[in-house]
Order: structure tokens, then sequence, then C-alpha cells
């Protein structure tokens, strides 16, 4: 006898956990402000899926550009529809999970280092997120390009917040301060775009 197929409700499962689409207009845009246009041919790789295990609150990346958003992150919670782009943390977690895609396309070992990260935090308690930003554009790149990979991902995340935050600015706002912490990112914005740009790396998970 033959091998029968899967079970309705065995594909109706994996439809579910496994479904995924890819980046809309605005969302490619949005990541072309910050990454410009990363040269490796596993950069336009990347799609969304609606996050549904583990801890559904959160945001993930997985190696082969899998970037998987909790369901209040889609306008409506519809997966089908936009992220809610407007929102700058949910703009800023795309942004964190997008460039731990970029961290992987140049080279480094994101996986493995971010387990040994998420071990000791649960072991010793250290945050892998955690830093102090340096007083100086210059000394904050210095900072950022040594940085470990959850550190790195959490700074570009802040960075990208603080240009949006600006760019959201209406009057009443304080605008200096949000333009003076908006400043302060830009030398790592500039650098992010002129590594990418650069020769391809060898993709790592």
């Amino acid at each position: 006898m033959g091998r029968q197929g899967s079970r309705p409700w065995v594909q109706r499962l994996q439809r579910m956990l496994f479904w995924s689409r890819p980046l809309t207009a605005d969302e490619w845009a949005l990541l072309a402000r910050y990454f410009g246009q990363p040269q490796h041919p596993g950069w336009t790789r990347m799609r969304l899926y609606l996050r549904r295990l583990g801890d559904t609150r959160r945001a993930l990346s997985f190696n082969g550009g899998f970037l998987s958003m909790p369901a209040y992150c889609f306008a409506a919670s519809d997966p089908r529809q936009c992220l809610r782009l407007d929102a700058p943390l949910v703009a800023g977690w795309l942004a964190h999970e997008a460039f731990h895609h970029w961290q992987r396309l140049q080279g480094r070992a994101v996986t493995r280092q971010a387990l040994r990260l998420q071990w000791r935090f649960w072991r010793h308690g250290i945050n892998p997120y955690a830093y102090t930003p340096a007083a100086s554009p210059t000394a904050l790149l210095a900072q950022f390009q040594q940085a470990q990979v959850e550190q790195q991902a959490q700074m570009w995340q802040d960075a990208v917040m603080a240009d949006i935050a600006w760019r959201q600015a209406v009057p009443g706002d304080d605008q200096q301060q949000l333009a003076a912490a908006a400043q302060r990112w830009q030398v790592v914005l500039h650098w992010v775009q002129q590594q990418g740009a650069s020769q391809p790396g060898t993709l790592v998970p």
C-alpha cells in the first residue's frame, strides 16, 4: 500500500504555524530608509511570520530571513496587513529583527552567539540587550562596532526609533531634544548603509 498523504488537520496546523508573506512595499521602504540597498542577494529573501510559538509578545528572527512578529504589530492584528509602522516601537522591532538578518549576511554567527547570551541571562541575570551609550558620536560608533549581536541590534533599534521620533515630532514636542537624540545616531546609520553596500559577506547561522 502506498504512503497516505498528511491528514487535513496536520496540513491546516502546518499552514497556521508556518504561514508567511513577503514584506509589503511600505515595510521595504522603511528598511531602505535605514539600511539603504544592501547588495547581498540574501537581503531580499526576508519574509514575515506571525509568531505563534514561545513568547508571542516578542519579535524573533531565524536564519534565512524569517522575521516573526507578534499579532498586535500588524494592522488590525491581521498578519496579511502591513505592520503598524506609524508606531515607533513596531518600526523599531522590524528594524531590530531585520538587523539580525543583516548581521548574518555580514558573516556574524548570530544564532550561536544569541543562544549563549540568552543562557547567560537565564543563568546569571546578565541582560544581553543592555548598554550605556557613549557620549560622542565617534565613541558611539566604536561602541556599536564592538558590541555583541544583541547589544548591536538593540542599539540599531534605538537609532531607528530616535530618528522616527524626530521625524514624527509636532509643534509642542521638545523638537530640539528629539533632533539632538536622532543626530547622535546618524554616524551609526550611515556606517551600516555603507557596510551593506560593500562586497557581500558569507551567510552564517
